[in-house]
């Protein structure tokens, strides 16, 4: 960025402005990389589950997911025959309040009940992993403690890759 001028008196203005510049762009660019770089301690650390406190999660997770599964069942179920009703109670078509409301109805209601198939699904795989991790330990087979008799099982294993 030289400039043609009488004098040098502006030309080493112009150098020490550029020079400025690349400083402090030199120093917030060192100052944004430290910041970003900079770790919030977590208040809550928590704690690594045990397999048991993992299972009664996905076990309380599997029963949430399935409730509202159903409630998308139904309440899409509903919706449907309501919507359903509306649309066949419409008499005169020139007026479409009605078919317009009992169409929505019926998309709504059929929408919720599609939706309610992969929650099913996956509150399922969630009982399944529960299941899983509760028969890899000992169950209790008595509510006294004392008394904890291991229940032992078979089992095969398939080796898929080497």
């Amino acid at each position: 960025m030289f400039v043609l001028s009488n004098g040098n008196h502006h030309l080493e203005n112009i150098k020490t402005t550029n020079m400025k510049k690349l400083i402090i762009l030199f120093t917030l660019t060192c100052l944004l990389s430290n910041l970003n770089a900079q770790v919030k301690p977590d208040q809550n650390i928590q704690k690594p589950m045990t397999d048991t406190e993992l299972a009664q999660h996905y076990q309380q997770k599997g029963k949430n997911q399935k409730k509202t599964a159903w409630w998308l069942l139904g309440g899409g179920a509903g919706l449907f025959a309501a919507g359903v009703l509306l649309v066949s109670s419409v008499d005169d078509w020139e007026e479409g309040g009605n078919f317009l409301t009992g169409s929505g109805a019926v998309l709504v209601g059929t929408v919720s009940m599609i939706a309610s198939i992969p929650v099913f699904i996956s509150g399922s795989k969630n009982k399944g992993r529960a299941e899983i991790l509760l028969k890899q330990h000992n169950i209790p087979l008595s509510l006294d403690s004392k008394r904890n008799i291991p229940v032992r099982s078979l089992g095969i294993g398939i080796t898929i890759s080497k």
